[in-house]
């Protein structure tokens, strides 16, 4: 997909997962901190906040240690770096909730774009935050004070004219590759955890370029205290190598370890519990385990499973104690 930009051109199209920029391949670093195949339904825009050389962000999202990742890196020249298939899980969503489905890294897109964050203002054209930015030595940087429920006041660096571009032809391509759904940010799906991308971004702009501007509803607060976008707690945690080793969120569910795999005991339990998750599944319509699996987490609906588990191992064990 073409997007002009002022002078700029940009046009992207995807293959095999792959993001290929004006006819060639975007450079690409890959990153240890995957999950297994995904199948994009959203598009999650971030910040990194970081200094404005694309090198560091890069660099640390490809480092196994950060237990974080993106699917691309885009920097204030417009250049696009991919780390992740745009089909294999991104660790870069963490804690997050969108329309009532939890864990987003199981089916969104996350795109960094290079961003402090907040700054503060020390003198006119002078602001710091993770880095210093100073418009003064640099007219090209444009800072600006804005307050919003989300973000809180502060001071913030507008998207280049090159990263908005990058951005906006890059989602169009995906949703032209993928059935995405909407656009979202990050502060978005984890309200109170996270402030990004900041209130400078065109958000509407792109999303009436590649859906038609579709509204964010359904924000649910998951604040957190914490940074980590990685897959712990929430996906698939895999390590680079074989085939083999992409497990489905489903298997990595049903390869717990159970205390009684028998006959009977806590296996029968099992089953039973199996069977009728299976006759809840189609009875509302086909949602699948893994759509299950953030309902489950929630500890008021774990209480009450607990409790009919302890029920039902006792009801047996009652029952094989009144067999001859």
């Amino acid at each position: 997909m073409t997007v002009n930009r002022g002078e700029r051109q940009v046009n992207i199209t995807i293959s095999k997962g792959r993001a290929i920029v004006n006819g060639l391949a975007a450079p690409f670093k890959p990153s240890p901190n995957i999950g297994g195949g995904l199948k994009p339904e959203y598009i999650v825009l971030h910040d990194t906040g970081s200094g404005l050389n694309d090198s560091g962000s890069i660099s640390w999202l490809s480092d196994k240690a950060s237990k974080v990742s993106a699917h691309v890196v885009i920097g204030r020249d417009g250049r696009i770096t991919q780390l992740v298939p745009f089909n294999v899980k991104a660790w870069h969503a963490g804690q997050s909730v969108w329309r009532g489905r939890q864990l987003l890294n199981g089916f969104s897109i996350g795109i960094e774009i290079i961003n402090p964050g907040k700054l503060s203002k020390v003198s006119e054209g002078l602001y710091k935050g993770v880095c210093t930015i100073d418009t003064r030595k640099d007219p090209s940087l444009v800072v600006k004070q804005a307050k919003t429920t989300a973000h809180g006041d502060g001071y913030w660096l507008a998207y280049s004219d090159a990263q908005v571009a990058a951005v906006t032809a890059l989602c169009e391509a995906l949703c032209n590759d993928y059935p995405i759904k909407e656009i979202v940010t990050h502060w978005l799906i984890s309200p109170g955890r996270k402030i990004d991308t900041n209130p400078l971004f065109p958000l509407e702009q792109v999303r009436l370029a590649c859906l038609g501007g579709a509204k964010p509803m359904g924000i649910v607060d998951t604040s957190r205290q914490d940074s980590d976008e990685s897959a712990t707690d929430e996906d698939d945690v895999i390590p680079i190598g074989t085939a083999d080793d992409v497990t489905s969120h489903d298997e990595i569910a049903a390869s717990r370890p159970v205390s009684d795999e028998s006959a009977g005991g806590l296996g029968q339990v099992w089953k039973l519990v199996k069977s009728k998750t299976q006759w809840a599944t189609t009875a509302l319509g086909g949602i699948s385990l893994t759509s299950l699996s953030g309902f489950l987490q929630d500890w008021r609906v774990l209480a009450v499973v607990g409790a009919v588990t302890v029920a039902l191992v006792a009801l047996i064990i009652f029952e094989r104690s009144r067999k001859p």
